[in-house]
């Protein structure tokens, strides 16, 4: 059918090879697909750090049963206090236009300056893209906005690998092993909110690990709701101890809060998962006891008996 037809038909003809049906009409109807925003922001953005704009930020879809279709986003005002680029690329060209798909691939960042919420560090600053959402054969989205909030705050799993690294603890089966600063390392996040005079992280643990336990010092076990600081980590005043039950892997959980200078304690919105590798002990590996031929027979004419 041609672009901007809503009806369509084409004959055909039907035979078994006796009985010929000819010039049957097959009639098409066809109607323009709708597009529509299922989220729209806002976008939350640590300031100097790149934020990747995912679908879970942007997201635009038709009403096709099969989502086949290009969409494509066109930057008609770009941000004040940032830049929208392509993410790990050399290209310095802001971005100006995209597509859901490299949305989908966390392709596409904004890029905040890194000063751009000091003066208002955890209310933050507010930015905004401007765009235009189109696809094939269908009405175009104009004026549509995206709002951003840059924020010392703003710590999210989108961001945070930059902020805060986090190594896998590895422990034998049964065994203990110390906590350290290379599972909760938030010295980086630490030199950025310097400029805020923030002094220090604080872990505080939200869910305990389910095949071991956490102890501090003389064996006073960390329950949920117990802070950790980052001297402990660096001290060795933490420890994981595996329960020796048959796993290979364990995790727990330790949400962020930050201390200023005057020991004033600002929440953050995010959880840190620390996970556990279990390696195990003494486990026996299989062996294959008993290996016999499998004879099959190969059946080349069949007769099937009819029974009156």
């Amino acid at each position: 059918m041609l672009a901007g037809v809503e009806f369509g038909s084409f004959l055909f003809d039907v035979t078994d090879g006796v009985i010929v049906l000819h010039q049957l009409t097959f009639r098409v109807q066809s109607s323009s697909p709708t597009l529509s925003l299922t989220s729209h922001g806002p976008l939350k953005v640590f300031p100097g750090v790149d934020q990747p704009i995912t679908s879970r930020v942007l997201r635009a879809v038709t009403d096709d049963a099969v989502q086949s279709r290009t969409v494509i986003y066109t930057v008609v005002s770009a941000p004040r206090l940032g830049r929208l680029r392509v993410r790990d690329a050399d290209d310095p060209a802001d971005l100006t236009a995209f597509t859901q798909h490299e949305l989908d691939d966390g392709a596409v960042v904004y890029r905040p300056r890194a000063d751009a919420a000091v003066d208002a560090p955890w209310s933050g600053v507010a930015d905004s893209v401007r765009l235009e959402v189109s696809t094939a054969y269908a009405a175009a989205l104009r004026d549509v906005a995206l709002p951003v909030n840059v924020s010392y705050a703003n710590l999210n799993a989108d961001n945070a690998p930059a902020l805060i690294a986090s190594r896998p603890l590895r422990v034998d089966e049964g065994k203990a092993a110390y906590v350290t600063r290379e599972q909760a390392d938030a010295r980086p996040l630490l030199r950025r909110l310097a400029a805020v005079g923030v002094a220090d992280v604080v872990f505080t643990l939200v869910d305990e690990p389910r095949h071991g336990r956490l102890s501090l010092g003389r064996g006073r076990n960390a329950t949920a709701g117990y802070r950790l600081y980052r001297r402990n980590l660096t001290d060795g005043d933490i420890m994981y101890a595996h329960d020796g039950s048959d796993t290979t892997d364990d995790r727990f959980r330790v949400a962020v809060e930050l201390l200023t200078v005057a020991r004033e304690a600002v929440a953050v919105d995010h959880v840190v998962t620390v996970n556990v590798t279990v390696r195990p002990v003494n486990d026996e590996n299989f062996e294959l006891r008993r290996e016999a031929k499998l004879e099959v027979l190969q059946v080349t004419t069949f007769t099937r008996l009819f029974r009156h």
